[in-house]
């Protein structure tokens, strides 16, 4: 997916559908964009990225021969970062600071931002996916972040770059089991209707079964940015296909809050 015209056609649909709801959320006009990749992964402590720019060239170090290199420029939000850091440290989570000029981003940041933000105008910082962390707890960041974007006065979108659906094989056509599809349908069918209290109650058997990327960790992250109340309190909407990638389901969402 790095490359639009060298990824295979089960996956166009995807790309189309991240280039799709990249136009939805550009018009929202987010001042800042806020995203956890599941490829950032840290053991202990939650981090957030400090740089006043991100600068560099990510290769994916899983599969470098795919992505040997894709340069990247973009804003950070230092200040927005650190406050977010104090947050969690406030709350009893080990959380620190990445501001190392050194650090390169992973793929799970840089290849959905290319299609998201294709101009690479939008300042970002970017979350680590923290191991220690069980899903409960990245609910807790996840409203963390909210709350920092409340209190900042910004307008603030949170990424969630992870796949849904993950028992992962060789071979990139491999679809996910259809039991997995089932759940993962279920689970955007929660988010589309902004039911966001079913799909909390749900999601910790879903991840389970689903083998979700990272236990689910981010997909628990972007569930605790959410309003938690039942539906009429926010919508959703799927943009493009789902498609496989090694047993995997993947599709873009988005949750936004209704207007009083």
């Amino acid at each position: 997916m790095g490359f639009a015209a060298k990824a295979p056609d089960f996956l166009q649909g995807v790309i189309a559908g991240l280039r799709e709801m990249g136009t939805a959320l550009r018009a929202f006009r987010p001042d800042l964009l806020v995203l956890q990749s599941a490829h950032w992964v840290t053991t202990f402590p939650w981090y957030a990225t400090c740089q006043v720019r991100h600068r560099g060239v990510c290769v994916a170090d899983e599969a470098p021969d795919l992505i040997p290199g894709i340069a990247y420029d973009r804003p950070g939000a230092p200040e927005f970062a650190g406050g977010l850091i104090d947050r969690l440290a406030a709350a009893g989570l080990p959380a620190g600071r990445n501001d190392s000029p050194h650090y390169a981003w992973d793929y799970g940041t840089c290849v959905p931002l290319q299609y998201l933000d294709p101009e690479a105008g939008l300042p970002v910082v970017t979350l680590s996916t923290c191991l220690a962390a069980d899903l409960q707890e990245c609910m807790t960041v996840g409203r963390i972040v909210r709350e920092a974007a409340e209190a900042s006065g910004k307008r603030v979108v949170f990424i969630a770059s992870t796949a849904f659906a993950h028992l992962l094989v060789r071979g990139p056509a491999t679809q996910p089991p259809a039991a997995h599809q089932a759940a993962d349908r279920r689970l955007l069918d929660h988010l589309r209707g902004g039911d966001v209290a079913a799909a909390r109650a749900e999601f910790e058997s879903y991840a389970r079964t689903v083998h979700a990327e990272m236990g689910g960790r981010p997909l628990a992250t972007f569930l605790g940015t959410l309003d938690g109340g039942p539906a009429g309190r926010q919508v959703g909407a799927t943009y493009g296909s789902y498609g496989q990638s090694s047993g995997s389901g993947n599709i873009s969402l988005a949750v936004w809050p209704i207007a009083a």
